[in-house]
């Protein structure tokens, strides 16, 4: 009997031995199990983020609506129920008759016979109240080729010879100033590429007019030059403005990548290519700039102090919908984040439409402002990398936010900077760039004198010419500054 209850308490114990090791087996299989669906919740929330990266267009992140790709279907607006074009009780815009002095010439034209009974009708019998129809047409223009024949005399006194010189305002070239001007008017401003440019100088003005490509790069080397005193201008006054708009974007120098830096004011609009996107190149852009400055959240315009910034509110509005898109955990902070955006938007178009005053639109923030707050306070520890990080940003920096409320002329969006620079990257579509640094001082030049006089609403092409002709003459240069009303 005591063998065999030997036997028995042995296999007892072996079964609890193994009842041991099942548990602590489970109990190991189930802290893998938790860490894998850890480890899989990590990796869920890894793909979704990637998947929105790879997902991004304009309307989700900073990128220009040019990148987006055309098979892309658009974020659908909600339906407003209207149709497009004009609207019920739309006034309409006709073009307005230029007065009699302004008319070149005025052309009689009267009826032979009655719409009515087909009686000849007599020119004497016109009653005093004629229809004016007026069209704007050009008269054929054609190249002229003029010669300067600079003659030769000798001196009765001392036999020497001395020739005439050419007048100051003529170039040494084969292209007159008028000539250089519309040419770089095509290439500058109008961006064709200096072969297309050279085939519609011979169609609007004849075969007198044509040049090789090598005599439209030495215009716009020349053109250059002279507009270096207007640019340097321009640089020196952006500094003293109250706020400027900020925004870069790539470019292309030698067939090495560059960036282009645009600075913009109301009236003023100056560009800088660098071969670097840091702070040093955008302090050599606003090198003494102390107003309010306009950008996105890029990190580089942290160099300027946060109490002089103003964030663009169209970029947290794009970061929030981005961060909807990567789903999970993340997706609360993006609806709610773009209520909030939205509503500031509501009030600030309100304030723009003349519905509240300034000092309105600033109460009408102030909950706005604690909401904002709020959310972002409970996001802090959001377990989305991306997200976290614009709560991090946002909290570090948003009293950039709501500058706006209280600077007069200030925008809550970097828009100005962002249609500016929009000339520049078509630009660098069409041309790939500038093949050396003296086509990327042009470049700068040639935007920056095109888009502030387009500003100011002055005549480009004027500019150029008086510009181009003060250099030959060494007089005065005109100046690039807005004119006082």
């Amino acid at each position: 009997m005591a063998k065999g209850r030997s036997s028995l308490e042995k296999q007892v114990e072996e079964l609890l031995g193994r009842v041991r090791h099942l548990e602590a087996y489970r109990a190991s299989l189930v802290r893998e199990v938790n860490r894998l669906k850890e480890h899989n919740g990590v990796l869920q929330d890894k793909v979704r983020e990637l998947t929105a990266r790879l997902n991004q267009d304009s309307s989700t992140s900073s990128k220009p609506p040019s990148s987006d790709k055309p098979w892309k279907e658009r974020r659908k607006q909600k339906p407003t129920g209207r149709k497009p074009g004009g609207q019920p009780g739309n006034k309409g815009k006709a073009r307005q008759l230029f007065p009699p002095e302004e008319v070149d010439r005025s052309v009689e034209v009267h009826p032979d016979r009655c719409g009515i009974c087909d009686a000849a009708l007599r020119g004497d019998d016109s009653i005093d109240d004629p229809v004016r129809h007026q069209i704007v047409d050009i008269p054929p223009v054609s190249a002229e080729v003029i010669e300067y024949v600079m003659h030769r005399v000798r001196c009765r006194r001392c036999g020497e010879v001395t020739a005439a010189d050419l007048p100051d305002d003529v170039p040494a070239g084969c292209a007159g100033v008028r000539f250089q001007a519309i040419m770089t008017l095509l290439t500058g401003r109008c961006r064709l590429s200096r072969r297309e440019a050279r085939d519609i100088a011979v169609a609007l003005f004849g075969p007198k007019a044509r040049v090789s490509l090598g005599t439209v790069a030495a215009m716009e080397r020349r053109t250059s030059k002279a507009l270096r005193a207007a640019y340097d201008e321009a640089l020196d006054a952006v500094q003293s403005a109250d706020f400027v708009h900020c925004d870069e974007t790539s470019w292309r120098e030698s067939n090495k990548l560059a960036w282009l830096w645009g600075a913009v004011t109301p009236k003023l609009k100056v560009f800088r290519i660098d071969a670097r996107r840091n702070r040093e190149a955008f302090r050599k852009l606003l090198f003494t700039f102390g107003g309010i400055l306009v950008t996105d959240r890029f990190s580089v315009y942290r160099a300027h102090d946060t109490k002089k910034r103003q964030l663009c509110w169209a970029h947290v509005l794009r970061n929030f919908r981005g961060i909807e898109e990567i789903g999970g955990k993340a997706k609360s902070l993006g609806v709610s984040g773009q209520k909030i955006v939205k509503a500031v938007f509501k009030e600030w178009y309100r304030f723009r439409e003349g519905e509240i005053t300034r000092l309105g639109l600033r109460r009408k923030l102030v909950p706005l402002r604690r909401r904002l707050k709020r959310l972002l306070r409970r996001h802090v520890n959001n377990p989305v990398r991306p997200a976290r990080a614009l709560v991090t940003d946002l909290r570090e920096y948003g009293a950039a936010l709501w500058t706006f409320a209280k600077v007069e002329g200030l925008e809550p969006t970097n828009n100005a900077a962002e249609r500016a620079i929009r000339k520049a990257v078509l630009w660098r579509k069409g041309s790939f760039g500038s093949a050396s640094p003296a086509g990327s001082r042009f470049v700068e030049r040639m935007l920056t004198v095109c888009e502030s006089l387009r500003a100011q609403r002055r005549s480009i092409l004027h500019f150029l010419e008086m510009t181009i002709r003060a250099r030959l003459a060494g007089r005065v240069y005109p100046s690039l500054m807005p004119r006082r009303a």
